[in-house]
């Protein structure tokens, strides 16, 4: 089947659904429609924790977030908008233990637990996309309602991969009362956004809308590191009978980036894994530097060849029913289209080489894309009693067909743009080879699926949750310049099994287990030199407190973890042949304890902290190509023992004042260890005032002015450092 005749099957599937779906309804008792009472008020400004409200990002069973037996941070809008978020990569970071960074092509990257990369899934609505060069595209932060992390594996919820976590990126919905709100705000290195949405009822009966569109422009302290993200997104929504509607929503996505890739370290000499010290250009992989600095005058350079760029295009498209076929009986079908054009040309890599007292500029690479996804996903749920005891139970299936076209190992592209090194300062970024990007294979990954989730009331304040899914995937690569073709299958089987016990009235304590699959490389890379490996395996080990305290004037959470993912390819040398096999690990410890109180009237403190006192590898040997290292007992790259907040807000009359306190621990650089970022502290603050539906907030960012990396590329030989002191203006207007 070809992907067009692949979708009208999935909208085919969704029609029958539905129609089944009306067809029970129709002979089901009729629902007595009540009429609707408005309560009006004027409601504080909070980070509470939103423990109360149903989540369905840790679960499809219609949970409060306090019922689930695992982590799931909740940042909605409002907190984005009083924390100052411009963008999903700053309103993640608002979640307890998240940190993130900017990576090649300024692709966002998260870490959490102690682990990052890909294994972090990002998705929207619950939708996952296999590469995170598609799922991760800068994004302007108003298009959300809300952004949800579940902590630690995912796989029950999105199948493959999320050994880490998940992040799930939520839209703005339709809604039945009329209201928008436009924004502007402007601050240094020409920095503004603009952003307008509205939702509410229309002239047809039964049908509301919700539009938004927004631009976010970025200058870039550092030269040539500007940026611009245009987003427009809507729905529709229609109640076409009491107990049957249809959602129909589409998101619209362009990025445009010049890449800023990092700042040169540079070093005197190195000192190899023997104790020698030697002139010469570092091998991250094995060396240690010495004197390791950043040269005065380097901090705003950007060594990119001039015509660079990554621009990305991403649509995503919902067709979405939600029947209740009865008392107890629920459907909700979804058909959805996604779809991704990305174009790149950069210079990665911008080393700083002693001996020569030049930076050398090499890969230089070309990244064409273009991809369609298409799925389908059916939920029946289930809701009565089992046994006596009130037990909720769902069933579900999905297909998703996901058809890539990339330049993946295109040749003849030369390694360095013109000129090939430069000096420190003063140099010519000069331009890249004059070769185009062309299409040279195409990966098809299908995955079918079938899942089941169920909590029972065991006993009296006594909950049994758990879920199984499994997963058929299979992987179809074709070359278009002469390498073999290589199909793959994995069959995984994945679940969670956790119990929560209510304590007191709104405190319950919880334990869980948890289970995930991830490939030794995204799907989409995937070649047959990687044919005999099976998925590496991920569990979790998790109890933790949620608890509303003191008359709901405060929410915490307190969550222990011990996540090991295991079967990591590694190597060994037998009788002077390298041998991979996978028995690697890559392990965590750690707690994570949030606290939102409102202790008086006007009065908000949110505090949190995160303390991953074990993440290290063990058993793992790094196959360097030129030989074997070990890394057990080595830190990952990027991941910090300590993630810690505080924010406190005060409300009086038209005023609105909040000042934030963020500290992330020191992080290694690479595998190695040999390279370390320091440990860094910032302070924001703002103050805000109100006429009637207009604010005015006027902003501060990184107060005390610290100069501090937020990534690191090349080994830790490239460091991305974030924007000095700066201030903003923002203006509000709602209607």
């Amino acid at each position: 089947m070809n992907r067009f005749s692949r979708l009208f099957a999935s909208l085919l599937l969704m029609s029958s659904a539905s129609a089944l779906a009306q067809a029970i309804a129709a002979n089901d008792t009729q629902a007595t429609q009540l009429d609707a009472i408005m309560v009006t008020g004027t409601r504080q400004a909070s980070d509470s924790l939103a423990l109360d409200e149903v989540n369905e990002t840790g679960s499809r069973l219609g949970l409060e977030l306090r019922e689930l037996p695992a982590s799931v941070s909740v940042v909605t809008q409002e907190t984005m908008q009083l924390a100052g978020a411009r963008t999903a990569l700053e309103a993640i970071e608002s979640a307890v233990g998240m940190t993130g960074g900017i990576g090649s092509g300024s692709i966002p990257s998260y870490v959490t637990r102690g682990f990052t990369g890909n294994d972090i899934t990002v998705m929207r609505d619950g939708i996952r996309q296999n590469t995170s060069s598609q799922s991760s595209r800068p994004l302007d932060s108003f298009l959300f309602d809300r952004i949800e992390v579940l902590k630690g594996p995912a796989s029950l919820m999105y199948g493959e991969g999320a050994v880490g976590g998940a992040v799930n990126y939520v839209s703005k919905q339709a809604s039945d009362r009329f209201g928008g709100e436009a924004r502007f705000s402007a601050g240094a290195w020409d920095n503004y956004g603009l952003a307008v949405g509205a939702g509410g009822p229309t002239s047809i009966d039964k049908l509301t809308f919700r539009a938004d569109v927004s631009r976010r422009h970025e200058g870039g302290y550092v030269d040539r590191s500007g940026a611009q993200y245009d987003a427009v997104g809507g729905e529709l929504r229609w109640q076409a009978t009491p107990d049957t509607d249809f959602r129909l929503s589409s998101t619209i996505l362009e990025d445009d980036s010049d890449s800023y890739y990092g700042t040169p370290v540079v070093y005197d000499a190195v000192i190899d894994q023997n104790g020698e010290q030697a002139v010469r250009r570092a091998n991250t992989a094995t060396d240690t530097l010495v004197n390791a600095r950043i040269a005065p005058g380097t901090r705003r350079l950007n060594y990119n060849n001039f015509d660079n760029f990554a621009i990305g295009r991403n649509s995503f498209t919902r067709l979405i029913t939600e029947s209740r076929l009865s008392p107890a009986w629920s459907l909700r079908n979804e058909t959805y289209a996604a779809t991704q054009r990305l174009d790149w040309r950069n210079t990665e890599s911008t080393v700083w080489n002693p001996s020569t007292q030049m930076v050398d500029r090499a890969s230089f690479l070309l990244i064409y894309r273009n991809d369609l996804q298409l799925g389908n996903r059916t939920d029946l749920r289930w809701y009565g009693r089992l046994f006596g005891r009130a037990n909720r139970f769902l069933i579900g299936a999905l297909y998703d067909d996901n058809d890539q076209d990339r330049n993946s190992g295109q040749p003849n592209v030369p390694a360095s743009p013109t000129p090939a090194s430069v000096t420190l300062t003063d140099f010519n970024p000069g331009y890249g080879p004059q070769v185009r990007s062309a299409k040279t294979v195409n990966v098809v990954t299908r995955t079918t699926a079938v899942y089941v989730e169920d909590v029972i009331d065991l006993v009296r304040d006594f909950k049994l949750i758990g879920g199984l899914r499994y997963d058929a995937i299979d992987v179809d690569r074709k070359s278009y310049i002469g390498a073999a073709p290589y199909s793959k299958t994995y069959e995984p089987l994945t679940g969670r099994i956790g119990a929560v016990y209510t304590l007191l009235p709104q405190v319950n304590v919880y334990a869980s287990y948890s289970y995930a699959a991830q490939p030794v490389s995204q799907l989409v890379s995937l070649t047959a030199a990687q044919d005999e490996f099976s998925l590496q395996k991920g569990r979790q080990i998790e109890a933790g407190l949620k608890a509303s305290l003191f008359g709901g004037r405060s929410d915490m959470t307190l969550a222990l973890f011990d996540i090991e993912k295991k079967d990591l390819l590694t190597s060994e040398l037998v009788d002077g042949v390298r041998i991979n096999s996978q028995i690697g690990a890559q392990v965590s410890q750690g707690a994570e304890f949030e606290l939102a109180m409102r202790p008086a009237t006007g009065w908000s403190v949110d505090t949190q902290v995160a303390w991953t006192w074990t993440a290290e590898f063990k058993d793992f040997n790094e196959n360097l190509g030129t030989g074997v290292v070990s890394r057990d007992g080595n830190t990952p790259p990027n991941v910090p023992k300590i993630v810690a907040g505080l924010s406190i807000m005060r409300e009086w009359d038209v005023w609105r004042a909040r000042a934030s306190v963020r500290h992330v621990g020191e992080r290694e650089a690479n595998n190695n260890n040999g390279i370390q970022l320091d440990a860094y502290t910032t302070v924001e603050a703002s103050l805000t005032r109100r006429w009637n539906k207009i604010s005015a907030t006027l902003r501060g960012r990184n107060l005390t002015d610290e100069d501090y990396v937020l990534s690191a590329a090349g080994g830790g030989l490239m460091q991305r450092f974030a924007d000095p002191r700066s201030a903003e203006l923002g203006v509000e207007y709602e209607f």
